[in-house]
């Protein structure tokens, strides 16, 4: 297949760029080529599921996106971590399965992404996935993503549970329908204990067709912009500058960081700000690179009774670890990050949950200092942790083009007054959790805070120094009916012919909880726009 021209340009292969070019090779007659800035992703690191805490801020897997100083959090920034090789999040991310609610997709309807009810985006979930559990209506069969359960969840996580249920939260034995109110083990995106990503998933086996190509260790620096219409793309690879050529359509997969900063580098933005970078308009797009939206997220943490992940991280307890998984693919090493989850409302009279809860049999340290939880140390105390991360955020955020014409996020993640209200509800709402008898009967103490603030002055303080992200970004080329949205409901950019963008970034919301699983369904409902269009 020639490397000069393509019917379909999938720029970016990650979460959903890897269905869309899967998909859309399905057809003999048409030829996709696939563009990805990263490599391979078949190493033991990616295929084994703890791994994803070793490749975070490692540049050889992640982007390492960086924030601007955030004042609402008093100056601290992070890293915003974006997978860089073929899978892209979905071989980072810590394979949490988690769709989202039925309230959050009949919201991107509301909010102008016709068709993308949750009804509507329902049917593309099924299609996607392949289910090892208990046959379930809410879950597909046939799909090529494989999502199982919990394989051999910690003992701790059912103290959780119960204390769930002893705070009022009913205990549920699935949550991807829809409902997603109550407390739960987690499903992963894993096949037979090992990481499904959507390279893995979509990806490897579409890549022995011979109309797909697929370019690896390839920068695309801008897409090829002729009378109006997208006809191909500028990349670099190896130092070479190199053209690949459009017949019918370049789609954008690049991510919430990265699609608008190529669509800014491309001249669709906003037309003064382009000009002040010294780039040309091609479209005047203000809001490309706007609504960025972002899960905050706090923790709670305790001293317990009894041993913990982190307790038990010697060289003894890793060979037991290592032994475990490598014969039966069970143990702390096959675990997703986060073994059993929640959704729960702060206070009363609100339409839905407003926070999320994690549940984690270990504790970590993230220093104020730190850029990244990647870089959190854990103690050696036997501790527990509760995360909460708020499903609606008011806060926004923008991404702009550095120096070097990358993308730079500026966001303050506590910039509306009702997210700061809202997570001090969330953190009583923990200690309270904390203090059901399931869990109060093996808590020894406070240890993060420590001690437990008294009033709401004291939450408050404690939020904006311990606030983090939780690395799900969403919103930045936002799909709508409007003339404003980056995008229209079938993913089409507004302005220019012959180019979509199709990948987290076109959410006008963000989802309840994890939102790899939606990206996965936009790609897969992305592909078939586009045939249905050809």
């Amino acid at each position: 297949m020639s490397g000069e021209e393509a019917d379909y340009i999938v720029v970016g292969g990650g979460s959903a760029g890897c269905v869309l070019a899967a998909r859309l090779s399905e057809d003999p007659g048409v030829r996709v080529a696939l563009v990805e800035a990263g490599g391979e992703s078949t190493g033991l690191m990616v295929q084994m599921p703890v791994g994803f805490a070793k490749m975070l801020v490692d540049d050889r897997y992640d982007w390492k996106y960086w924030q601007q100083p955030d004042p609402s959090i008093n100056g601290r920034r992070f890293i915003w971590s974006g997978g860089r090789m073929l899978g892209g999040g979905s071989a980072i991310n810590g394979q949490v399965y988690i769709r989202g609610t039925r309230a959050d997709f009949d919201a991107w309807e509301r909010l102008g992404a016709t068709g993308w009810n949750f009804d509507s985006v329902f049917p593309y979930f099924l299609r996607s996935e392949s289910w090892s559990g208990a046959p379930n209506q809410s879950h597909g069969s046939q799909g090529p993503l494989s999502v199982s359960p919990m394989r051999d969840p910690h003992p701790l996580c059912d103290l959780f549970l119960r204390a769930c249920e002893q705070y009022g939260l009913a205990r549920l034995d699935d949550y991807n329908g829809g409902q997603m109110e109550g407390a739960y083990l987690t499903q992963a995106t894993q096949r037979d204990g090992w990481r499904c990503s959507t390279e893995k998933a979509y990806l490897r086996d579409a890549r022995k067709r011979p109309n797909l190509m697929t370019v690896t260790h390839a920068h695309v620096e801008t897409i090829i912009i002729e009378n109006g219409e997208a006809v191909g793309i500028r990349y670099r690879q190896g130092g070479d500058a190199k053209v690949l050529r459009a017949r019918r359509e370049v789609i954008v997969s690049s991510g919430s960081m990265g699609s608008p900063a190529l669509l800014l580098r491309s001249g669709i933005g906003a037309g003064d700000y382009l000009q002040s970078r010294g780039i040309a308009v091609q479209a005047d797009r203000p809001e490309v690179g706007h609504n960025l939206q972002e899960h905050p997220g706090i923790t709670q943490n305790k001293f317990v009774s009894v041993p913990t992940l982190n307790s038990q991280v010697g060289p003894l307890d890793m060979v037991r670890h290592l032994t475990k998984f490598f014969w039966n693919k069970t143990g702390p090493m096959g675990a997703p990050a986060v073994q059993a989850m929640g959704l729960a409302r702060t206070r009363d009279g609100l339409d839905e949950p407003d926070v999320q809860l994690h549940f984690m049999p270990l504790a970590y340290n993230v220093e104020p200092e730190t850029v990244s939880s990647a870089e959190a140390v854990m103690p050696k105390e036997p501790c527990i942790s509760i995360n909460v991360s708020l499903t609606r955020p008011k806060s926004r955020g923008r991404v702009e083009l550095g120096d070097a014409l990358e993308p730079v996020i500026h966001h303050k993640l506590l910039g509306e007054r009702a997210d700061v209200d809202t997570l001090i509800g969330a953190m009583k709402l923990v200690d309270r959790l904390f203090a059901m008898p399931a869990l109060s009967a093996i808590t020894l103490g406070d240890r993060s805070p420590d001690p437990v603030p008294t009033d709401d002055a004291g939450w408050e303080d404690y939020v904006r120094a311990k606030t983090m992200i939780t690395y799900h970004p969403v919103g930045s080329c936002r799909m709508g009916s409007d003339a404003g949205s980056v995008v229209d409901p079938e993913c089409r950019v507004r302005g220019v012919g012959r180019l979509r963008v199709a990948d987290a970034s076109i959410m006008p919301q963000i989802t309840s909880g994890n939102t790899n699983a939606a990206t996965i369904m936009i790609g897969e409902k992305a592909a078939e726009l586009i045939r249905t269009a050809a």
